[in-house]
């Protein structure tokens, strides 16, 4: 818990300046937000002599009048009636006040006066604020008086970064969203005096509630109330939807599955490794079997984003999609701002599946010309994906057809450590593709065997199966055929008619096989090739 952590530094002399980001205005218990739980269980107990409150909007407010009036005494009276000034006018009595009697200030909105950015970009009003903070935090007259300085921001990316550096001592605290434990006992509470219906169990509501806070799991009690409804599976998902979509939909894009593995037709291999050894271990609490993260290999069109949606919905848990366009902003600081909420927001949501798409293209060391911005992103990357208290939490799935172009540090165990080739399929796999993909549009047909078709297809990959089906359906419409029955005669055109347009699939096949470190994922007839050093991949898809 975040107070344990505070608690420990600040027992330990660490710090008596903390700055507290992410979830901040949640209630921290049943009923307390964060600074009357402070104030009740730190301060209150510990003789504060002025307990204050500030933020830009507000100026400076005090817990009880008689801390205002020892405030003023301490002050000489200079700041009657002018505690609305700016920080740069009023931090200089502050200052005074804190190293004269204990005293704890809370400033909320830390964002509003240090904003992030480059110094060079800040007003000379922000870079006297941040001056002022920096310096309470290595102040010894402030230390031996006992005062303690708390700062709140939602993002830690909105503030200055100087704050943080290691020449100061400013300590961040993350403040996380309630785990499921909390939102179990929360729901409980919420729900003691029956005054709403409930179609789940409190374990379900507990579950299905991952990613929001106890501010947002109360407003949708209160809603259900609002409009007389029980709460239900479709309700909590909605009012999530809405939620995460709010807070996190402008740099994080939200899957919500409809295909199963049943609906992908092959990759047997896969689809049995992801269950042995992430949702059974997961769903039974053994995370040591979790890989920290894993690279789908594999041509274009061969279903590994399919495979994804499908774990997801297997699974049960959240899934997300980094996608980098969201991300990258115009402005100096944007885009790691962007990065750093996009992680956050996904590490909310744990167990998570965190999908990266073409991840080869997405996260570079950077070059030259782009400020630095590419090689940041990549270095938070690296440190969030190789941080094991995630194992099993966030689970990282990549996609790339040129594993070759991906960054050595990406690969090395400990990140993405399992790399599971997704091939073409064989010919019993794509009679099954076939069957899969008329019942997915639901068209009509009498045939029963499709094996001839699969025969017909070598080299296809599943998308391009696809759209076979999709030609014939067009032909089983013209015109001059009556009805829309999809024949072996109409099908048999759309064969001839389609051809695969997947561009290197034999060096994109090879890539894969080469990258694979576990034999046992492999087809039979490429667990040879996968030994050889040189030379190229024959008879692929066959």
């Amino acid at each position: 818990m975040w107070y344990e952590e505070f608690l420990n530094k600040y027992k330990a002399g660490i710090s008596h300046e903390f700055l507290f980001y992410f979830n901040v205005r949640d209630l921290v218990d049943n009923s307390r937000h964060m600074d009357r739980y402070l104030y009740e269980e730190f301060i209150k107990q510990r003789g504060f002599a002025i307990v204050a409150f500030y933020d830009i909007s507000r100026g400076l407010t005090f817990l009880e009048p008689g801390m205002e009036k020892e405030f003023h005494k301490i002050t000489s009276n200079q700041m009657m009636d002018m505690l609305h000034v700016l920080p740069s006018k009023l931090f200089p009595h502050i200052d005074k006040a804190l190293k004269n009697t204990k005293m704890a200030l809370f400033i909320d909105h830390v964002e509003k006066i240090i904003p992030s950015g480059d110094m060079a970009g800040m007003t000379l009003e922000e870079r006297m604020t941040l001056i002022w903070l920096c310096e309470w935090s290595v102040s010894p007259k402030i230390s031996s008086v006992g005062s303690t300085i708390f700062m709140m921001t939602d993002n830690l990316a909105d503030v200055s970064r100087e704050v943080l550096k290691s020449s100061f001592k400013v300590e961040p605290v993350l403040v996380e969203l309630p785990g499921e434990k909390d939102r179990r006992d929360y729901i409980e509470y919420l729900i003691k005096d029956k005054n709403i219906k409930t179609d789940i169990s409190i374990d379900e509501f507990a579950k299905l509630s991952s990613g929001l806070s106890k501010k947002s799991i109360k407003d949708i009690k209160l809603k259900a109330e609002a409009e007389g409804i029980p709460i239900t599976f479709e309700f909590i998902k909605e009012k999530k939807h809405s939620v995460l979509q709010k807070e996190y939909g402008d740099v994080l894009e939200f899957i919500y599955p409809e295909i199963s593995f049943e609906d992908i037709g092959g990759m047997e291999r896969a689809k049995n490794y992801l269950l042995k050894n992430i949702v059974d271990p997961i769903l039974h609490g053994d995370l040591r079997r979790v890989p920290m993260g894993i690279l789908l290999c594999g041509p274009s069109g061969t279903g590994k984003t399919l495979l994804v949606s499908a774990l997801a919905k297997a699974s049960g848990f959240n899934c997300v999609k980094i996608d980098m366009s969201r991300i990258l902003g115009q402005y100096v600081g944007e885009s790691e701002k962007n990065f750093k909420k996009c992680l956050l927001g996904a590490q909310s949501q744990q167990p998570v599946i965190v999908f990266v798409d073409e991840i080869d293209t997405a996260f570079r060391r950077g070059e030259s010309g782009d400020s630095g911005v590419s090689r940041n992103i990549f270095s938070e990357f690296l440190q969030f994906t190789g941080n094991t208290n995630n194992r099993g939490k966030v689970i990282f799935i990549a996609a790339t057809n040129r594993p070759d172009l991906l960054d050595p540090a990406l690969k090395r165990a400990g990140r993405f450590d399992k790399k599971i080739p997704i091939l073409l399929p064989d010919v019993e796999e794509r009679a099954e593709i076939f069957k899969i993909m008329i019942k997915k549009y639901g068209f009509e047909t009498d045939i029963t065997d499709f094996m001839p078709f699969a025969q017909q297809t070598e080299n296809y990959t599943g998308a391009e199966i696809e759209t076979v089906v999709r030609k014939a359906y067009e032909l089983a419409n013209e015109d001059e055929v009556e009805g829309n029955l999809l024949s072996s005669e109409i099908l048999n055109e759309a064969v001839k008619r389609c051809r695969p347009s997947t561009q290197q699939v034999e060096f994109m096949t090879m890539l894969a096989i080469r990258e694979c470190d576990d034999k046992d994922l492999l087809p039979e007839k490429y667990k040879d090739v996968a030994d050889e050093k040189g030379g190229t991949v024959q008879g692929a898809g066959q």
